[in-house]
C-alpha cells in the first residue's frame, strides 16, 4: 500500500516529459515505475535525485547491466524490500539474464558458479553488513579476477544507490508494480512499443 498516490504515467510524461523519456529508455522498459511516480508525489525534487542516482549508479559504467540489477535485487532481498527486488529481478530478466535459478542464486552466493559474479555479491553482501575487514579481502579478490579500481569504485555505488532506494521504496511503502511481477513470474521480458 503506497503512502503516497502513483501519478498516472500520462500526467508524469506531461509534467516531466525528459525524465520521462529517460527512464524508459535508459531503464529498457518503456514506462515509469509506480516507485518515481509515488516519490514525485512526495516531493518532486527526490524523484529526480532518485532518478539521478540510478541513472548514472544502474545505467551507466563499466560493469555489465545484468550483473548490476543482481546487486540491486540482492541487496533489496537481503533489505526484505519486496519492491526492489521484484522490480531489479524483472529488470536482470528484462537485460537478457537467462539464469535458471536467479532465486536460488541470490538465496545462496555458494551456489553461484561463476566466480567474478559471486566474488561481486560477496562483496555487496560484506558492503551492505558494513565488514570492511572482509571487504579489503574480496577486494583484492575481485582484482585477481580482473576486475579495475574503477569496476570496484562502480560497485561500491552500485551498492549504495540500491541501500538508498530500498529504503525510500520501503519508506514510502511502494506496492510493485504489476507488469515487474508478470516478467518474474513468466520469466519473459516485457514488449516494449
Amino acid at each position: 500500500m503506497n503512502r503516497y498516490n502513483v501519478m498516472d504515467e500520462a500526467e508524469f510524461e506531461q509534467s516531466f516529459p525528459e525524465i520521462y523519456n529517460q527512464v524508459c529508455t535508459e531503464l529498457g522498459i518503456g514506462f515509469v515505475p509506480d516507485i518515481f511516480r509515488c516519490v514525485v508525489n512526495a516531493s518532486p525534487e527526490l524523484a529526480l535525485s532518485s532518478w539521478n542516482m540510478v541513472r548514472i549508479n544502474l545505467c551507466s559504467g563499466l560493469l555489465p547491466r545484468i550483473t548490476k540489477e543482481l546487486i540491486f535485487s540482492f541487496v533489496a532481498r537481503k533489505k526484505n524490500c519486496e519492491y526492489c527486488d521484484m522490480a531489479h529481478h524483472a529488470l536482470a530478466i528484462q537485460h537478457g539474464c537467462s539464469m535458471d535459478n536467479i532465486d536460488g542464486m541470490l538465496n545462496d552466493i555458494h551456489s553461484i558458479n561463476n566466480p567474478a559474479l559471486k566474488a561481486v555479491l560477496e562483496f555487496t553482501n560484506a558492503a551492505v553488513d558494513n565488514d570492511f575487514s572482509k571487504i579489503a579481502d574480496l577486494d583484492r579478490d575481485l582484482g585477481f579476477l580482473g576486475f579495475g579500481q574503477d569496476e570496484i569504485a562502480e560497485l561500491v555505488g552500485m551498492v549504495s544507490c540500491a541501500l538508498y532506494m530500498v529504503n525510500i521504496a520501503d519508506s514510502l511503502q511502494v506496492s510493485t508494480d504489476q507488469r515487474f511481477k508478470d516478467v518474474v513470474n513468466t520469466k519473459t521480458p516485457l514488449k516494449i512499443a
